[in-house]
């Protein structure tokens, strides 16, 4: 046998030993499941720290700022609010309409009672502590105050009184903590911190813009009064407030030119939302009134301007500390035409 005989009979004989067959490559799944099997405890972790870090965070920090900053945003609307029954040291507070929860909460929850404490903004002195019911809300909310507002500081509404008297705008601070229950979302705790603001007015312009005041009637008492009164006029005055408020007994006295024309006492100031029918009681110094619109300096026969200044203001025989200063920082000065009035006044 020859040579090429031997070595082509053993290779026949051994086939296997000539091929070699490389193994398969596995799949991009295959690799990720074999992955996954052995480090998923580690995305677990990693899931946790995400939820920890991003997302409770976000419910139980962002919701509360969220609702917190738009309460402290909100624009409160006066109109519909009464205060009536004043006291030395309190009166009532009565308020009920729909508040409007916009875009930002759409759903349905509630906010819990609290007590909002009502501070001085410069100060940071509470003169009030008003309790806030339960508000329910579902898209909106309606709010319904009738209780009495207690006061621990009387000098600082008095205060607040004056700067609204004498056209300074002025403000207050109203803060509480009360809880917000928000569809499933966990019981968020606010930080209310609201500064309400509220525009003063300038007794001076306002007695003097037509539309402001329109006498009605006058009428001369003869003989006066046992009380001393010897004429009695009706008013239409219009409420230069955003709401209605019950002030009780005020005084003015009246001058011109320097000297002592009487004085007016309005048995029931309320100011009422859009015009009040207000009733006057006088004591006037008749000839110097038609003394002056005749010789007077006025522009034209019957014109003439009378000075006024608040003297007191009054509920049920005792002084209101809180409305008197407001009512003794007034001091204005009316221009009048009494040929308007010629034929009550001769």
């Amino acid at each position: 046998m020859s040579k090429s005989d031997i070595e082509h009979s053993s290779s026949g004989a051994n086939p296997e030993a000539a091929t070699t067959t490389d193994p398969a490559k596995p799949t991009l799944f295959q690799r990720f499941k074999t992955h996954m099997k052995r480090w998923w405890w580690v995305y677990l972790i990693a899931f946790c720290v995400v939820i920890l870090v991003v997302v409770l965070p976000v419910i139980y920090v962002g919701v509360p700022n969220f609702a917190s900053k738009y309460i402290n945003d909100y624009e409160y609307d006066y109109s519909g609010l009464e205060i009536t029954n004043p006291r030395p040291d309190a009166f009532h507070v009565r308020q009920k309409k729909q508040l409007s929860m916009g875009g930002g909460f759409s759903g349905s929850g509630y906010l819990s009672p609290f007590d909002a404490d009502i501070k001085m903004p410069d100060t940071g002195e509470t003169f009030a502590v008003f309790p806030v019911q339960r508000i329910a809300f579902d898209g909106g909310a309606e709010l319904d105050i009738d209780q009495d507002l207690h006061l621990d500081c009387v000098e600082c509404l008095g205060r607040l009184a004056v700067q609204a008297a004498t056209n300074e705008d002025l403000s207050v601070l109203v803060t509480g903590k009360p809880d917000l229950k928000f569809g499933a979302l966990p019981t968020a705790h606010l930080d209310i911190r609201k500064t309400m603001k509220m525009k003063g007015y300038d007794v001076q312009k306002f007695v003097n813009t037509p539309g402001s005041f329109n006498v009605t009637s006058v009428n001369l008492l003869k003989p006066p009064t046992k009380e001393g009164y010897n004429v009695n006029a009706t008013i239409a005055l219009k409420n230069p407030t955003p709401f209605s408020v019950e002030m009780g007994s005020v005084s003015f006295n009246l001058s011109m030119g320097g000297s002592d024309l009487g004085y007016i006492d309005v048995p029931d100031l309320t100011l009422k939302q859009p015009s009040s029918e207000i009733v006057m009681l006088g004591d006037l110094d008749m000839d110097l009134l038609i003394q002056q619109g005749i010789f007077g300096d006025g522009d034209g026969l019957g014109e003439v301007t009378i000075d006024v200044q608040g003297t007191r203001c009054e509920y049920n025989g005792e002084e209101i500390p809180y409305f008197a200063p407001a009512i003794k920082a007034i001091k204005a000065s009316a221009h009048i035409n009494l040929m308007d009035y010629a034929s009550s006044l001769m």
